[in-house]
C-alpha cells in the first residue's frame, strides 16, 4: 500500500482520536499458566497513525479488556475510553487474543481474532475499523453466522458476551438495561475472578454453563437472552450506521485520453457487459448512465438518501470517446431518491441482499427503480466497484484472485432498456453511544430526575439566494426520538412553508419504514445522531439529516449535518459540515429554556444545508442560458419553470427552535 493512492469524496473532517494510546507502560508476559498479568497500561502495541499499526474501536464500549497482539511477545494489554470510544490497536496483520484476567490464573477468553478479518489497511481518510462482540464470538466459534438466530452457536457466544458485559454495567450502575453506555472492568474486578471454579472458553460460552460458573463473580441473569439478542442487533446496526456516498467517475478515461486507475464511482451503462461502457467501437448505440447518492444509516438499522443521476448518448469526437463525466454537461440531472430501507444490508456478513436490493425512486413506476444489488462492505469502510480497488482495500497482488460477488453493482430499466454497472460506495462517520449525561431519556435517569428526550424541535431553513425574501422561510416540526433517531412531526393540514408539528407520539412503525403518530399522520425519517459532547458550558449532541421525499417540496434533498467533502467546489460552498444541537439550558437551571443548532468551528457557526440536486440544476440552466443561440440550446432540454425555481433553493441557513413549550406534550424539560 505504501505507493498506492485511492481518490476519495470524502474530506474527513474529523477522526477518532487515541488518547493515551502510544507507549505508555505495559506488561511482561509471564509464562507460568498458573500465574496472571501485571501492570497492564497501554491499549497499543504500536503507534495508532504508523501504517503498519491497525487500531481498532470496539463497538460495545468496554475498557479493561485485556488483549494481547501476536507480533508482540513481551507485552499485554487493555482497551481504553477516549473521545467517546474505546480503542486498541495492533500491528497490521496480527491476531488479536481477547479476555478477562487479573493477577491470578483464571480467565475469561473471548476469541483470537485475526485483524485482517477486521481491516488489512490503516489510512487516515477512512474511519477506524470497528471490532465487534460479533467477531470475537465468530474467532471463538470458527464460524460466520448468517441470520440473528439463537439457534446458531456462533449467535449464542455473542449474546454471552453482551451479557457479560451489559451485566458488569448494570452492577457498576454504569447503564441501565438495555442502554449502550460505557464500561470499565476494573483491577479490582479481574481479581475477584479468584472466585471461579473453572475457566471460561468457548465451550462454557456455547452451552450456556458461564451462567452458574461466573455466580460468585457476575450474576449475568439480570439480562435474559432476547434483551442480550436486542442489544446485540443494536450494536450492529452502530456498526453499519453512518453516512455513505456513491460518487460519479470523475477519472474514469474514454479512449480520448490516457487511462487512469482510479475508482469508477457510479457508472454504468445500456450494454449487458461492463467493459463494454467505454467501448468506443459500440458508437452511437452506447448509452452511459452515472450518478452521485448520499446516505444515512441510523441507529434502527434504516438507510435514507437522495441523489442524481444522469443518462444520455455517449460523446465521441473522430471515433474517440470522450471521459463519461462529460454527460454532466450535456444532459439534466434526474432526481432518485430512497423511502426507508432497512433489509438491504446484511449486518452480519455485510453484504447486500441481492434478493431485497436498495432501491431508489426515479419515476412513480417502480419497475424503472433503480437498484444496488450486490456488493461487500470492506473494512468497515468501502463496498468497491473495481477489481483494482478491491486489491488496495485488501492490500492484494494484481495476481490474487479477486472476489466479483464482493464487487459493488447496479442495475435499472428504463422505457424498456436495461442498465447496469459499476457501484463504489463509501462509509464515514460512524455514530457512537450516546452518553447519559447529555442524552437524558426516563429508561436512563431515576425517579424524580430530568429527563430531554424525546425532544421536540422546529427546524427552520432559510435560503441563500438574494432574491428569496425571509418571508420564505419553511418550518419542519422533528422529534429526536429516544433512541437517538430523527423523525418528523408534522401536523394536519400543513402547508409548504409551514411544516411545524404539535409534538406527537408514535404509535406505529409502518413496513414501509414510515411512523403514524397518535393522530394518524404520517411522519418520515430524516435523520440520527453522531454522538454527544460534555463540557462545562456545552453539552450537545451530533446530528445528521437528510430530507428524502417528495412531502417536502422545495426542501426535497436537502441535506446538512454530514460532515463530508462535496464533489462539487464553488465560491458559496464546500463541504456539507457538522452539525450540532446544544441542550445545555435544558440540562442546566438556566432560566431561559432554548436549544441551538451551531456547526463544529470554534465560533460555532450558523448551519448551513445543502441541495446537490438543486445545485446541479443550477449548473445546467447557467449552462443552458449561456450558450450562443437557440440553434445550440435545441439540442438541450429546456429548463422548466419548476427547474428554475428549485435551482435558487440549493443551500441556506438552518436553525432551530423548542417546540411551543405552552403545550404540555411540548415540554422540552420533563421529570420522571
Amino acid at each position: 500500500m505504501t505507493n498506492k493512492k485511492v481518490l476519495l469524496p470524502f474530506a474527513l473532517t474529523t477522526l477518532v482520536a487515541f488518547l493515551q494510546g502510544c507507549g505508555g507502560e505495559s506488561a511482561k508476559i509471564n509464562e507460568d499458566p498458573n500465574k496472571g498479568v501485571e501492570g497492564v497500561t497501554a491499549n497499543t502495541s504500536c503507534s495508532p497513525t504508523n501504517t503498519d499499526c491497525l487500531p481498532f474501536v470496539m463497538d460495545y464500549p468496554i475498557s479493561g479488556l485485556n488483549f494481547d497482539c501476536s507480533s508482540d511477545k513481551v507485552n499485554h494489554f487493555v482497551t481504553k475510553l477516549g473521545s467517546n470510544t474505546v480503542t486498541g490497536a495492533c500491528k497490521l496483520g496480527d491476531t488479536a487474543t481477547f479476555y478477562i484476567q487479573g493477577k491470578n490464573a483464571r480467565k475469561i477468553s473471548l476469541g483470537a481474532v485475526k485483524l485482517d478479518d477486521i481491516s488489512k489497511i490503516n489510512d487516515s481518510r477512512y474511519p477506524i475499523p470497528r471490532m465487534r462482540l460479533i467477531d470475537l464470538a465468530s474467532a471463538l466459534t470458527g464460524k460466520v453466522p448468517a441470520t440473528l438466530d439463537l439457534n446458531d452457536e456462533t449467535i449464542r457466544v455473542a449474546i454471552a458476551l453482551v451479557k457479560i458485559s451489559h451485566s458488569i454495567g448494570l452492577e457498576q450502575d454504569d447503564n441501565v438495561l438495555g442502554d449502550i453506555q460505557p464500561t470499565q472492568i476494573t483491577d479490582e474486578k479481574k481479581e475477584l475472578l479468584s472466585k471461579l471454579t473453572k475457566d471460561i472458553g468457548v465451550t462454557e460460552l456455547s452451552s450456556g454453563a458461564y451462567v452458574e460458573i461466573l455466580k460468585p463473580w457476575l450474576d449475568v441473569t439480570t439480562v435474559t437472552d432476547e434483551q442480550a439478542l436486542t442489544i446485540l442487533t443494536q450494536l450492529l446496526n452502530l456498526s453499519n450506521a453512518g453516512v455513505w456516498q456513491a460518487t460519479i467517475p470523475f477519472l474514469k478515461a474514454g479512449t480520448i485520453s490516457s487511462s487512469i486507475k482510479t475508482s469508477d464511482g457510479f457508472f454504468g451503462c445500456n450494454q449487458a457487459l461492463y467493459t463494454d461502457c467505454v467501448n468506443a467501437d459500440k458508437g452511437s448505440s452506447l448509452i452511459h448512465s452515472m450518478g452521485e447518492v448520499f446516505l444515512l444509516t441510523d441507529r434502527q438499522g434504516y438507510a435514507i438518501g437522495t441523489g442524481q443521476q444522469w443518462r444520455g448518448p455517449a460523446s465521441f469526437l473522430e471515433g474517440k470517446l470522450y471521459p463519461p463525466l462529460l454527460l454532466i454537461t450535456k444532459v439534466k440531472a434526474q432526481k432518485v431518491q430512497i423511502n426507508a430501507q432497512n433489509s438491504w444490508l446484511n449486518p452480519l456478513t455485510r453484504e447486500i441482499n441481492s434478493n431485497q436490493p436498495l432501491r431508489f425512486s426515479l419515476t412513480a413506476n417502480a419497475a424503472e427503480d433503480l437498484k444496488f444489488k450486490q456488493g461487500k462492505l470492506i473494512n468497515g469502510h468501502t463496498i468497491p466497484g473495481t477489481e483494482y480497488i478491491y486489491r488496495l482495500l485488501l492490500n492484494a497482488k494484481d495476481t490474487d484472485t479477486v472476489n466479483t460477488a464482493h464487487l459493488g453493482q447496479w442495475e435499472q430499466a428504463i422505457d424498456g432498456r436495461a442498465y447496469n454497472g459499476s457501484l463504489e460506495i463509501y462509509k464515514a462517520n460512524p455514530p457512537s453511544y450516546l452518553g447519559k449525561d447529555v442524552f437524558k431519556t426516563s429508561a436512563n435517569v431515576k425517579t424524580n430526575e430530568k429527563y430531554i428526550f424525546p425532544l421536540y424541535a422546529t427546524l427552520i431553513f432559510g435560503f441563500s439566494d438574494n432574491s428569496i425574501p425571509d418571508s420564505e422561510k419553511i418550518k419542519l416540526g422533528i422529534m429526536i426520538d429516544e433512541y437517538g433517531n430523527i423523525r418528523t412531526d408534522i401536523k394536519k393540514d400543513a402547508t409548504a412553508s409551514d411544516m411545524s408539528g404539535n409534538c406527537a407520539k408514535t404509535q406505529s412503525i409502518n413496513a414501509d419504514g414510515t411512523i403514524t403518530d397518535e393522530y394518524g399522520e404520517m411522519q418520515y425519517r430524516i435523520g440520527t445522531t453522531g454522538a454527544t459532547s460534555f463540557t462545562a458550558t456545552s453539552k450537545s449532541v451530533s446530528v445528521r439529516t437528510i430530507l428524502s421525499n417528495p412531502k417536502f417540496g422545495l426542501l426535497n434533498g436537502a441535506m446538512f449535518g454530514l460532515n463530508v467533502g462535496l464533489i462539487y467546489q464553488s465560491n458559496d460552498i464546500k463541504s456539507i459540515g457538522g452539525a450540532k444541537i446544544n441542550v445545555h439550558n435544558l440540562l442546566s437551571d438556566a432560566p431561559q429554556k432554548e436549544i441551538t443548532l451551531t456547526d463544529f468551528s470554534e465560533g460555532s457557526n450558523i448551519v448551513f444545508w445543502s441541495n446537490t440536486y438543486a445545485y446541479y440544476q443550477a449548473a445546467y440552466i447557467n449552462m443552458y442560458d449561456n450558450l450562443k443561440d437557440d440553434t445550440e440550446r435545441n439540442k438541450y432540454v429546456k429548463p422548466t419553470d419548476e427547474d428554475r425555481v428549485m435551482a435558487k433553493r440549493w443551500t441556506g441557513p438552518v436553525t432551530i427552535q423548542l417546540a411551543n413549550q405552552n403545550t404540555a406534550a411540548c415540554k422540552a424539560v420533563k421529570i420522571k
